[in-house]
C-alpha cells in the first residue's frame, strides 16, 4: 500500500450475492482486506439472497455426507466450502433485500429492479457517507448500477467483462452510455476487457489486475510427488460440460500414460453419473472431491502437479493466480485476460480449441516431464509475485486518491465570520442580468427598484461577458445592498460564472482557461444552469473533471426547459460536496424574486461560500414560458425604439 495519510471511507457495490465465493466477489474481498489493514475504513454492500443461504445450506449439507463416504485423493481432511463467506475483519456487511436472481455473463446475477431496492440503497447511501464508491460491474438493472444513480460522492468502476453479451446492455445502452459518464474513474482487470469496453464507451481507463494473497498462496517447501502426481481438475461453474470434456479427453490418452491421480473438484452432484463413464482403465485414478473449503485451497495447489481449468470464467483469474502462486501449473483457456496471466509454455498450457484433444495432449506432456512441471510452476509462482493484494489495492488506492481529490473541500470560513456575524439573515440572489447584456433590455435602475421591492439585500449581476453593468449596479445601489460584481462568461466549452471579479475576461477561451483567470482574481467560480440543453453548459464529464475548482453550482434556476435539471444539478453538487446556489437569471424585471436564498448576511466570497452551507431556496410559481415571452416582447420593444 502507498501509506497515504488520508483516510477514506469505501464502500465496495458488488452485483453478486455475498453467498458467492467465486469471481466478482473474491475479488471484492481481496480490496477490502488490505484497505482495511492500510486504515481505510471499508464496507461491502451486496443483494442479500435469503432463499439462496438456504440453498447452500443444503448444498454443504450433501456434500458433507459425500466427503465421510468418499473424501478426494489428497483432500481427506476437506470440508465442504461455506457459501456464506465471512468479510475479512473489520469490514462490514451491508445486504439490500428485495433483488432477484438471473443467469448473468455465465453467473447468476441479483438484480435490482423493485422501487424498494433503491429506496433501501438511496437510504443507505445517505446514511453511512462514503467518500468513495467502488462499483463492480456496473451493468444494468444491477445493485451496482442502481449505486452508481444514487451516488453520493465520487465513484470508481472496475470492469471484469466485457458487457456486450448482457440482456440488460443491449437493452439499455443509451441509459448506460449517460449513467457512465459520470464515473471519476474507470478501471478493467484485463487489457482485454479494456478494449472491448472502452470501444462502447470510449474513455479513459486504467488496466489494474486481479490479485491474489500471496502470504496464504505460497509454493511449497519441500517437492511435489513426482512418481504419482496429483492433478486437480476444476469444474466449478459448469460440472456437466466440463467433466465431458474431461471424459473426452481422458477418452484420447495413450495407454502408456505415467502413474497419475486426477481428482475432481466442484460440480460433486455429477460425481455420480460420470464416474460410470469413466474409462475401466483409469477409473482407479479419478476421484470426485466435491467442494475445497476456501481455508483449504492453498494446501490443495501445493500438492498438485497442475490445475486443469478447461472453461473461462469470471472467477477463473483469481483462482488461476492463487494456483501459480503455489506453484502450481495450470492447463487453462488461451482466452481474454487470461493469456496476460499466463504465458504458453512459460506458467503453464494454454488451451484452444478444439478442447478435449489439446487438454489430451496438455496432460501428457506435464505428465511425461517433472522437470517441465517443476520449471512451469517456478515461473508460476514469480509472476503471480506481480499480482500481490498488496500491490493491486496499491494501484487502486492511488486513484481512489485522484478521484476523491475532485470532491471540494469546505473553505473553513467560520472564524473569518465569527468577529462580525450579527446572525442576521437576508435575502440573495447570485445570478441576475441587465441591460448590457445582449439578450436583455431591463436597465440597471429598474432592476435596483425590482430588487428592493422584493427584499433582496445582496445580488450578483452576472452579464454576458461584460463587467460593466454590475459596475455601475454597484455605484447605484443604496448603501445596505451588497452588489457582486460578476460575469457570465461563454467559454468554447459552455458558460461559466464569474463572481467578485476586478476585471473583465474575455470569451472564446477554454473552460480550464476561464477558471484559471477567475481564480487568478481571487473570485468564485459560479456553474449556472447545469444540463439545461436551451443553454450553453459545459459537459458533466468537463465538470467533473474540474469539480475541486468549482465554488457554486446553481442547483435552481426558475428559467430552465424541465424542473429534472435542477435536481441533476442538486445530485451533482452533493456528490462533489461543492455549495449549491440559486438565481432568479431573470432578464426582464417580472423575474426578479422567482428565486432567492435565504442566508446568514455576508460581505465576500469566503463567507458567502460558508453562508450557502445552510442557505435555504425560495422558490417562485412564475411561469417560465411566461417570463420568456416578456424578455422577448421587451427586447423586441427596445429593437424598435432604437432604430432611427
Amino acid at each position: 500500500m502507498t501509506g497515504s495519510a488520508e483516510k477514506l471511507k469505501v464502500g465496495l457495490v458488488s452485483p453478486y450475492s455475498w453467498s458467492s465465493q467465486w469471481g466478482v466477489n473474491r475479488h471484492i474481498r481481496g480490496i477490502a482486506a488490505c484497505l482495511t489493514q492500510a486504515g481505510h475504513k471499508v464496507a461491502i454492500i451486496a443483494p442479500a439472497e435469503e432463499r439462496e443461504l438456504a440453498r447452500a445450506a443444503r448444498r454443504e449439507a450433501r456434500a458433507a455426507r459425500r466427503a465421510a463416504r468418499r473424501p478426494a485423493a489428497g483432500q481427506e481432511n476437506a470440508k465442504p466450502v461455506s457459501h456464506r463467506s465471512m468479510a475479512p475483519e473489520g469490514v462490514r456487511i451491508h445486504r439490500i433485500p428485495g433483488t432477484f436472481r438471473v443467469p448473468y455473463s455465465e453467473s447468476l446475477a441479483n438484480l435490482a429492479l423493485p422501487l424498494e431496492v433503491t429506496d433501501q440503497l438511496d437510504a443507505l447511501l445517505s446514511r453511512e457517507k462514503f467518500d468513495i464508491l467502488h462499483l463492480h460491474e456496473p451493468y444494468p438493472p444491477s445493485l451496482s448500477f442502481t449505486a452508481l444513480r444514487l451516488a453520493r460522492c465520487p465513484t470508481l468502476a472496475t470492469f471484469h467483462t466485457a458487457g456486450e453479451r448482457f440482456l440488460g446492455f443491449q437493452l439499455m445502452r443509451p441509459v448506460v452510455e449517460r449513467f457512465l459518464a459520470r464515473l471519476d474513474g474507470r478501471v478493467c482487470t484485463s487489457q482485454n476487457t479494456r478494449r472491448a469496453v472502452s470501444g462502447y464507451f470510449p474513455g479513459s481507463y486504467r488496466v489494474i489486475g486481479p490479485g491474489v494473497d500471496t502470504v496464504r498462496f505460497f509454493p511449497p517447501g519441500g517437492e511435489r510427488d513426482d512418481e504419482s502426481p496429483l492433478i486437480l481438475f476444476a469444474a466449478w461453474n459448469d460440472p456437466r460440460r466440463s467433466q465431458a470434456l474431461l471424459l473426452r479427453a481422458m477418452r484420447l490418452l495413450p495407454e502408456d500414460i505415467p502413474p497419475f491421480r486426477l481428482a475432481i473438484v466442484g460440480g460433486e452432484e455429477q460425481g455420480w453419473r460420470a464416474n460410470l463413464i469413466v474409462p475401466r482403465r483409469l477409473r482407479a485414478r479419478v476421484s470426485f472431491g466435491g467442494r475445497i473449503a476456501p481455508e483449504q485451497l492453498a494446501d490443495a495447489y501445493r500438492e498438485a502437479g497442475a490445475l486443469c481449468a478447461p472453461y473461462a470464467t469470471m472467477g477463473l483469474a483469481g483462482a488461476v493466480l492463487e494456483a501459480m502462486a503455489c506453484g502450481c501449473p495450470v492447463v487453462v483457456p488461451g482466452e481474454g485476460g487470461i493469456r496476460e496471466l499466463v504465458g504458453d509454455g512459460a506458467e503453464g498450457v494454454l488451451l484452444d480449441h478444439p478442447y478435449s484433444y489439446n487438454l489430451a495432449a496438455g496432460l501428457v506432456d506435464l505428465l511425461r516431464d517433472s522437470r517441465l512441471r517443476r520449471s512451469l510452476g517456478s515461473a508460476a509462482a514469480r509472476k503471480a509475485q506481480r499480482y500481490s493484494w498488496e500491490k493491486t489495492a496499491a494501484r487502486l488506492e492511488r486513484t481512489y486518491l485522484s478521484a476523491h481529490r475532485r470532491r471540494r473541500r469546505p473553505a473553513v470560513a467560520a472564524k473569518a465570520m465569527a468577529g462580525q456575524d450579527d446572525g442576521r439573515v437576508i435575502l440573495a440572489d447570485l445570478h441576475m442580468h441587465t441591460s448590457f447584456s445582449g439578450d436583455c433590455a431591463t436597465t440597471p435602475e429598474e432592476l435596483l427598484a425590482a430588487c428592493q421591492e422584493c427584499g433582496l439585500e445582496a445580488i450578483a449581476v452576472t452579464d454576458h461577458n461584460t463587467i460593466e453593468g454590475a459596475r455601475e449596479t454597484a455605484l447605484l445601489a443604496p448603501r445596505h445592498m451588497h452588489v457582486i460584481i460578476g460575469e457570465e462568461v461563454k467559454t468554447t466549452e459552455g458558460e461559466i460564472i464569474g463572481l467578485y471579479l476586478t476585471e473583465e475576461i474575455p470569451r472564446g477561451l477554454s473552460l480550464e482557461e476561464t477558471i484559471r483567470l477567475i481564480r487568478e482574481q481571487q473570485g468564485l467560480v459560479y456553474v449556472p444552469h447545469p444540463f439545461d440543453p436551451l443553454h450553453l453548459t459545459p459537459s458533466y464529464q468537463l465538470l467533473a473533471k474540474n469539480a475541486a475548482d468549482i465554488d457554486i453550482i446553481e442547483v435552481y434556476n426558475p428559467r430552465i426547459t424541465f424542473t429534472s435539471f435542477n435536481e441533476k444539478a442538486r445530485r451533482l453538487a452533493r456528490k462533489y460536496d461543492i455549495p449549491g446556489g440559486a438565481g432568479s437569471d431573470c432578464h426582464v424585471p417580472q423575474g426578479v424574486g422567482t428565486a432567492m436564498l435565504n442566508l446568514r448576511k455576508f460581505s465576500g466570497p469566503r463567507e458567502l461560500l460558508t453562508s450557502l452551507r445552510g442557505a435555504d431556496i425560495i422558490r417562485s410559481s412564475k411561469s417560465p414560458i411566461y417570463l420568456h415571452s416578456l424578455k422577448l416582447l421587451k427586447n423586441t420593444r427596445g429593437a424598435m425604439a432604437g432604430k432611427p
